[in-house]
């Protein structure tokens, strides 16, 4: 038999445990209670990262036009390398809320918006960043932009701006 507690703390944190009779016999309290201010500090520090990242806002302007439907890439996209026009790719639709794309949605999404690529290169170049690690290759066969991927765009976006 398991016994199913669910903790109500008061500043509106909650937690269910299963214990098995025996457990429930050596359950100490301040454990818990020990383990929820670990947690309230992570969830702080989680926090202050992220009102760091909001405060380093990027300017797209010239770069990357969300107003549509899709984005479209600026002028200045079209001079760089194509692995970091992949990237920008990756980036810009993320921004509009999708994630994960497969390689031949990011050739079209490409070709669409004007620029001269090929299938066979698109591949190889997402290939590339994924083992460079600033693409993550899915199960599913689609990619999505790491961390890293988007540590790049903004080196890209904000010393070009600067520059």
């Amino acid at each position: 038999m398991i016994v199913r507690l669910r903790f109500q703390l008061r500043d509106g944190q909650s937690y269910e445990l299963e214990l098995t009779p025996d457990e429930l016999g050596s359950f100490d309290p301040e454990r818990l209670r020990s383990v929820h201010e670990q947690i309230v500090q992570l969830t702080k520090s989680i926090a202050k990262t992220a009102e760091s990242f909001a405060e380093t806002e990027l300017n797209l302007e010239g770069w990357i036009d969300l107003s549509g439907d899709v984005p479209h890439m600026g002028t200045p996209v079209r001079r760089l390398p194509l692995k970091d026009q992949i990237l920008l790719t990756y980036f810009a639709m993320g921004l509009k809320g999708k994630r994960e794309l497969k390689p031949v949605e990011v050739y079209e999404f490409l070709r669409n918006d004007g620029f001269p690529v090929n299938y066979g290169s698109v591949v190889a170049r997402i290939n590339e960043l994924a083992k460079d690690g600033l693409l993550i290759r899915e199960e599913t066969g689609t990619y999505r932009i790491s961390r890293f991927g988007e540590d790049r765009v903004k080196s890209i976006l904000t010393s070009s701006a600067s520059g």
